[in-house]
């Protein structure tokens, strides 16, 4: 008789144990994630990240820091906190750009940033050193390039200019202001 009601239980036990496995991988197959609403649902999120890009023959492009990252199964897009974009290339003045927010899109080929985003380009021997201040920006980090509509602050050494949106390659080592140019240049030294 013992061996007949441990024979039950072990039946009960193993069915009971079916039957909520059953049910918890239902549950989990019929609950969506959290929806943001226009990109899908968050699969995972990571803390201090850091991402190199690389170039077809393995080259450091450009790294993206963010104090937290949050990816979207969905559509392979992520948010970042406090983003920084950092150029690598050997051959050009290096860039940083960085902000509060950004929205990387496309595998980071795309990146949406916003809140105090502000620009650095280092010196180069023929030119000083550039600082960009704006609150939206559109960056591709592969290509050392940047733009806004928005209204732009433009510092290089002495000279400050100001204007709505702006059109910033560092590849091509070209600025381009688009509407509403304010400047202020120091007076030129006398040879």
């Amino acid at each position: 008789m013992a061996e007949r009601a441990a024979s039950w239980f072990a039946i009960v036990l193993v069915a009971a144990v079916l039957a909520t496995s059953y049910w918890y991988s239902q549950t989990l197959r019929l609950t969506p994630g959290v929806q943001t609403g226009r990109i899908g649902a968050v699969d995972f999120f990571a803390q201090n990240i850091a991402l190199t890009g690389f170039d077809s023959l393995g080259r450091a492009r450009y790294r993206l820091f963010a104090d937290r990252m949050t990816h979207f199964g969905n559509s392979d897009d992520v948010d970042l906190d406090n983003p920084r974009i950092l150029s690598l290339r050997a051959d050009q003045p290096q860039v940083e750009a960085t902000a509060l927010q950004a929205h990387a899109s496309n595998n980071a080929q795309t990146v949406q940033m916003s809140g105090n985003v502000v620009i650095t380009r280092a010196a180069a021997p023929d030119r000083e050193a550039m600082r960009m201040e704006t609150e939206d920006l559109s960056a591709i980090p592969d290509e050392d390039h940047f733009w806004t509509d928005d209204p732009v602050r433009l510092q290089s050494g002495a000279s400050v200019i100001n204007a709505r949106g702006m059109d910033f390659d560092n590849i091509a080592r070209r600025v381009e202001l688009l509407s509403d140019v304010v400047a202020t240049f120091p007076p030129r030294r006398s040879p």
